[in-house]
This record gives structure tokens, C-alpha cells and sequence, in this order.
């Protein structure tokens, strides 16, 4: 393996204290839910329970990945191990996030059962299939090493999170106090995401794929792809390898599974409704 960074070194060891932690936090959710199961109405205790299940496969996928990191395209892994398999590393990544979208459509659902909102319902509803398509790209890109499968992959999350925001904003007016709070940080944590992924992430990648074009690069087939998925990884421990990666996985094991966990114990959504959602269901 070529000569270790100290800074690559660093950061690994910074992901894998943090998997620890958010075990630990993912614990300390579990009993904090419990205690709230005597306030809580059935059919909002099973979304609540759902909403654990959900987060605790989206920690342990992110743990799993922060302990063994690697880079799909480049077929490139932090430990020489067949446990670092890129079609292994792909699998829990691509289990892992469609749970964690899950959540995102909980939450709406949860909210449109609520205040009785249509839209905000169907909203919901639209989250989970459009992530199942990008990670049909995802796997794409993964197989072939093209970058223009990535680019549409992170373009449907933005696409997804747009849509989540809005119908959090649809239903903020329904609510008051701690939920309307907790609504308005939803709108302002997914808007400050689809930023990130507007002008770097998906730039970032569509400028690959560009690259790539120009260099008149030769795709894998989806064949030749898996046969590499499956066999053929190239240990590294060195900045340049790592200098991308090492950015979004830090905000991606860190703030969005503390965001995932969150939910779990989120303000209950059929409380504290405002006198918009009284009026409405009068009227």
C-alpha cells in the first residue's frame, strides 16, 4: 500500500470515533422513545417505531461504510480486505439511504394524517420511488465508472429534498410551538442541503463526466463492471485519493445521521396544531 497521510489517517479515525458515538446516541434515542410511549397514540407509536427501525439499519450502514471506506468509481478502499468489496460497500449504502429516505416520507405522512392535508400525503408518497431510481443510477455508475450516473443520482436527491421542504412548508402554518419549530429547522436543514448538492456535489460530478467525455474514456460494460465490483479494489491511504471524499463523508456520517436519529424522537405531530388546521376542518 503507497505511503499513509496523516491527515487521511486522522480523518478515518475521527469517522470511526464518530460511528461509536452515534451507536451510543442511537441507544440513548431507543430509551427516550420508550419513555414516551405511554403519551403517545398507537397509530403514532407504530410511525414512531418504524421511524427507529428505519434510522437504526441508516447508523449501522453509515458506520459500516465509515469503518471501511471506499470510492465506487475508482474502485479505490481505505482497508485491503474483501470485506471491502465495493458490491458489498454499494449494497449497504444503497439499503442504508433508502431507509433513511423512508424517513423523510414518514415524516410527511405523519404530518398529513395530521392536518388532513391531500398534497402534503401525496408528496410523500413521491420520495421513496424517485431515490429508488437514483439508486438504480447509483449502481449504474458504480458498474460502469461513468460519472454521468452519479450526476443524475445526486440530482434526484436534491429533487427529493425539494420536495420534502416543500411539503414541510405546507405544513408549517398547521402547526404552532415546538412542532412549528421543528418544521422551520426541517425547511432550513433540506434547504442548505439541496444548496450543497446544487453547487457542489452534483457540479462536482457532472464536471467529472466532462472530463471523462473529453478524454474520450472507455466505460466498462455492465458485465465487465461487476466483474470488478466484485473482485478488484485498490488499497490507499493517500490525500489526493481521499481529498473529495473526505468532505462529504464527514457531513454525510455525521450530521445526517444525527438528522436521521433526530426524527425519531421528533416533536408529536398530532399536537399543537394552530387555528389554520381548526379552521380549515371546520369549514
Amino acid at each position: 500500500m503507497p505511503e499513509a497521510s496523516d491527515a487521511v489517517l486522522l480523518w478515518w479515525n475521527s469517522l470511526i470515533l464518530v460511528t461509536v458515538l452515534n451507536i451510543c446516541l442511537l441507544f440513548f434515542s431507543y430509551k427516550m422513545l420508550r419513555k414516551k410511549i405511554p403519551d403517545m397514540t398507537a397509530k403514532l407509536l407504530s410511525i414512531r417505531k418504524w421511524q427507529f427501525m428505519l434510522s437504526a439499519v441508516y447508523v449501522l450502514g453509515c458506520g459500516f461504510r465509515s469503518i471501511f471506506p471506499r470510492g465506487d468509481l475508482r474502485r479505490i478502499v481505505m482497508v485491503d480486505s474483501w470485506i471491502s468489496c465495493i458490491a458489498i460497500g454499494r449494497s449497504v449504502a444503497t439499503i442504508a439511504e433508502l431507509c433513511f429516505v423512508l424517513q423523510w416520507s414518514l415524516i410527511l405522512h405523519e404530518i398529513a394524517i395530521h392536518t388532513k392535508q391531500k398534497t402534503i400525503l401525496a408528496l410523500s408518497k413521491t420520495i421513496f420511488p424517485i431515490i429508488f431510481i437514483a439508486e438504480i443510477f447509483s449502481w449504474y455508475a458504480c458498474l460502469t465508472s461513468n460519472y454521468i450516473g452519479t450526476t443524475i443520482e445526486e440530482s434526484l436527491w436534491a429533487i427529493a429534498a425539494a420536495i420534502t421542504v416543500w411539503g414541510l412548508f405546507l405544513a408549517r402554518p398547521y402547526y404552532k410551538d415546538i412542532q412549528r419549530k421543528f418544521i422551520t429547522t426541517g425547511i432550513l436543514f433540506g434547504i442548505l442541503y439541496i444548496v450543497y448538492m446544487l453547487t457542489v456535489d452534483v457540479p462536482t460530478y457532472f464536471t467529472n463526466w466532462m472530463a471523462a467525455e473529453a478524454s474520450g474514456k472507455d466505460y466498462a460494460s455492465l458485465s465487465q463492471g461487476f466483474h470488478e465490483v466484485t473482485r478488484l479494489w485498490y488499497p490507499t491511504r493517500k490525500f489526493q485519493d481521499w481529498e473529495y471524499e473526505m468532505v462529504w463523508m464527514s457531513l454525510y456520517f455525521s450530521v445526517a445521521v444525527w438528522i436521521s436519529m433526530y426524527i425519531i424522537n421528533a416533536p408529536f405531530l398530532d399536537q399543537n396544531l394552530s387555528h389554520n388546521f381548526k379552521r380549515n376542518t371546520s369549514s
